[in-house]
């Protein structure tokens, strides 16, 4: 799919030409298409759909990937500016931001969808080729409305073209919206094609349609439900591990069998908004993990760094661990690229660490990355159907098998021969939860777990490295870690655990208030 989004960018420059060519008196929108005239082939009908796709993307920093990693307790930004911080810190507002950005991009989607949906209807070409491509805009409004209601609860439900005079709605109530979102995605599933070849990889599938299918239903404690979703994608037989979890995230890798969703990105005309080497390497050195989440990596043996047993020692702290951690973090004293990173040196990163999943060290231009962003993979899909039956009820060996397979992938052991068999629900969800954290930290995960689990204790103090004692770049055996506060957390009670309706949308459409608690 990264060269259809060229067809975007072609578009619009013809739109411009044939624009400047009509008569001066002709008064036919010279703007902008209208739909009446455009939907007259496939090709225009595959422009519109691209258009749905290009609203996927990060509309602005604090709906960035990385963002969300800092709003959680893996990573930390101190840098006000960007968002994530006062998302953090659980000091958000009806102003703030992050809440407006991602009201504005899921409501862009779900504009486009609804548009194209209406349209298409209507167009001059034959149902084989409007099928598919109305599954997709479905597909493209349950993924936006999935993440409405995951951050703000109950929200308008939109799935018509409206007229200014209907446009002042009510916010619907969250189950409601919920089964809309299942029936699109259920419709997607029932058509989209297992896969897709050539240019147009990276559109939406029905294995896609099924996982997100099951991620909604997951998140909206139907665990059957979201169980037999799972083992739908499963039982497709068409995702399987990646063998080298480091080249997941790099672009020689792109588009491998354990990739069920991404964004698609191609250089100079989609590039990445917020590329990921500047942003690791020091340019915007912003970007901080904690040692929190360091420490939450096992050790090789697959015991936790606080078993007395486990063999960790706390000046040699990166030896024997968990490869995962090595593969995600830049820690202090290691190589990234041709340079070693030296906390001390860079001002901005306090926690003494920073991210290394997603960097592309070596690339000609920094600010030209096109990296696909991963939003499903199939690790989320065992992980998640272990989480869906771990909440069942069920302690059934299946469940070890998931977690297992997981690990296998890095070689870390198995959950039989450390944590032991005959668990009971609780510790199978707290070795299911850990396995998440460390499996999938620095893609944008974290913050929504923290969201639907509603565990307080995830909300807390940011601790980092103290760099005064890892500044010596000549002599790192001479470093001493060791580990202190950063930033002060505290949990808003009364806030809880929705974000608020944006004000600014309030201020057009009163119909939208109350908003949520503590706002």
């Amino acid at each position: 799919m990264k060269n259809l989004y060229k067809i975007i960018t072609s578009f619009l420059l013809l739109s411009v030409l044939f624009s400047c060519s009509k008569d001066l008196l002709d008064k036919t929108p010279l703007d902008r298409l209208s739909p009446s005239t455009f939907y007259q082939n496939e090709t225009q009908c595959k422009m519109a759909l691209m258009g749905i796709y290009n609203a996927i993307q990060p509309n602005a920093t604090p709906t960035h990937f990385y963002q969300f990693e800092f709003m959680s307790d893996n990573g930390y930004c101190q840098a006000a500016w960007q968002g994530s911080n006062e998302v953090g810190s659980w000091s958000t507002n009806s102003t703030s931001w992050a809440p407006n950005a991602k009201w504005s991009q899921d409501y862009t989607i779900i504009a486009r969808a609804n548009e194209f949906l209406k349209d298409i209807a209507a167009a001059s070409v034959d149902d084989a080729v409007k099928t598919p491509m109305v599954a997709e805009a479905k597909f493209l409004r349950g993924y936006a409305y999935s993440d409405l209601i995951n951050y703000f609860g109950d929200v308008p439900l939109i799935t018509e073209v409206l007229t200014l005079s209907d446009a002042f709605v009510k916010r619907t109530a969250k189950s409601d919206v919920l089964t809309q979102i299942l029936t699109d995605f259920t419709d997607a599933a029932s058509v989209l094609p297992t896969s897709y070849s050539a240019s147009n990889i990276g559109r939406a599938t029905k294995g896609a349609a099924l996982a997100y299918k099951a991620k909604i239903l997951l998140y909206n404690q139907k665990w059957a439900d979201a169980a037999q979703a799972t083992k739908d994608v499963m039982d497709l037989k068409l995702y399987d591990f990646y063998p080298n979890y480091s080249d997941l995230f790099t672009e020689a890798h792109e588009d491998n069998i354990e990739v069920i969703f991404d964004i698609q990105y191609i250089p100079t005309t989609q590039s990445q908004p917020w590329p990921a080497e500047p942003f690791v390497l020091g340019t915007w050195q912003t970007s901080n993990i904690t040692a929190d989440m360091i420490n939450s990596y096992y050790m090789t043996n697959g015991k936790p760094i606080t078993d007395a047993t486990s063999g960790y020692n706390d000046q040699d702290p990166y030896t024997n661990r968990d490869p995962r951690l090595a593969a995600t973090v830049v820690l202090p004293g290691s190589k990234y690229g041709s340079a070693t990173f030296i906390p001390a040196s860079y001002s901005e990163y306090p926690c003494g660490a920073k991210p290394r999943k997603y960097a592309e060290y070596g690339i000609a231009d920094v600010n030209n990355s096109s990296l696909n962003t991963i939003l499903m993979r199939y690790a989320d899909i065992c992980l998640m159907r272990a989480e869906a039956l771990i909440e069942s009820g069920s302690t059934a060996q299946e469940i070890y098998d998931l977690i297992d397979k997981v690990r296998a992938r890095v070689g870390m052991p198995t959950v039989e021969s450390v944590e032991g068999t005959g668990l009971t629900q609780t510790q199978l969800r707290q070795i299911m939860r850990h396995e998440r954290r460390v499996e999938f930290c620095m893609e944008g995960t974290r913050y929504a777990d923290m969201l639907r689990w509603q565990d307080v204790s995830l909300v807390h103090d940011v601790y980092g490295y103290d760099k005064s004692k890892l500044s010596d770049p000549a002599s790192p055996a001479t470093w001493t870690f060791s580990q202190i506060k950063i930033a002060t957390t505290t949990f808003n009670a009364t806030k809880g655990w929705l974000w608020p309706i944006p004000q600014a949308d309030i201020d057009i459409n009163k119909n939208l208030l109350p908003n949520n608690p503590g706002y």
